[in-house]
């Protein structure tokens, strides 16, 4: 039975990508949570889905031209932005895993270096959509594992047909994992290949349980959704996750 992993934490009830949203995942049974990180002006590393700040302040400052001050006193709906470290910390402590989505190139060597000082290279598996991201992973840490985000908005021929046979773009990032969106055309058909090739697969982003259902059929290792709730109840999962044991982490975080 596939893992039910947290789209920018329980972000349909929660500020998406702020503790709150992370430790409210880990309330409704998740057993991983997805987050985005980006590099802000002075050096850190935030926790924020969007290139810019606009859809919160209604600036459209970019993100990496922020420092991480400005971008902590933006209202995230009650809530802050917070950092990797803190995301990492809340991980170390919880026991929850996580996959951490690279935003941008330039930011995969420190990633690396802060799962190793928080102990967390095993309970993490880093994503991007960026296959140059993911390389530079690769070459500053290739124990970190690494998945291939497929299903951008595009009609460019390249884009189309790398996703309807990823095997090619998989293996020259060395990813353990493909991670495409849940309507990709012939997704159904492809999914049971790569599972038989190797590879874990995780779906995003899903909140329709007869969805996640049929994907579950099909073998995948994880959901990525929005509504850790409703997966729990569409994929059977018994409550022994809500009392406080550590969560099985082998569909999403292991090769």
């Amino acid at each position: 039975m596939p893992i039910s992993i947290a789209h920018r934490g329980a972000s349909a009830y929660a500020p998406e990508n702020t503790l709150a949203a992370f430790a409210l995942a880990q309330r409704q049974g998740a057993a991983m949570v997805e987050l985005d990180v980006q590099p802000t002006a002075d050096g850190h590393l935030a926790v924020f889905h969007d290139d810019t700040t606009e859809r919160w302040d209604g600036r459209p400052r970019r993100v990496r031209d922020c420092t991480l001050a400005e971008l902590v006193r933006l209202d995230i709906r009650g809530e802050r932005v917070p950092t990797l470290e803190e995301a990492l910390a809340f991980a170390a402590e919880t026991g929850m895993a996580l996959n951490v989505e690279l935003k941008t190139l330039g930011i995969a060597a420190r990633c690396a270096a802060l799962l190793h000082t928080f102990g967390l290279v095993e309970q993490v598996i880093v994503s991007s959509f960026s296959a140059a991201a993911l390389v530079e992973l690769r070459v500053a840490a290739p124990e970190v594992r690494r998945a291939y985000l497929m299903g951008t908005d595009t009609r460019r021929p390249e884009v189309r047909a790398r996703e309807l046979w990823p095997f090619f773009a998989l293996r020259a990032v060395g990813a353990s994992a493909w991670h495409p969106y849940h309507d990709l055309p012939l997704l159904d058909r492809v999914i049971p290949l790569v599972r038989r090739a190797g590879y874990q697969v995780n779906v995003w982003t899903v909140d329709d349980p007869a969805r996640m259902q049929a994907l579950a059929a099909l073998g995948v290792n994880g959901i990525i959704t929005n509504r850790p709730d409703v997966a729990r109840v569409a994929l059977g999962h018994d409550d022994k996750d809500l009392s406080g044991a550590a969560p099985d982490r082998s569909g999403g975080a292991t090769a």
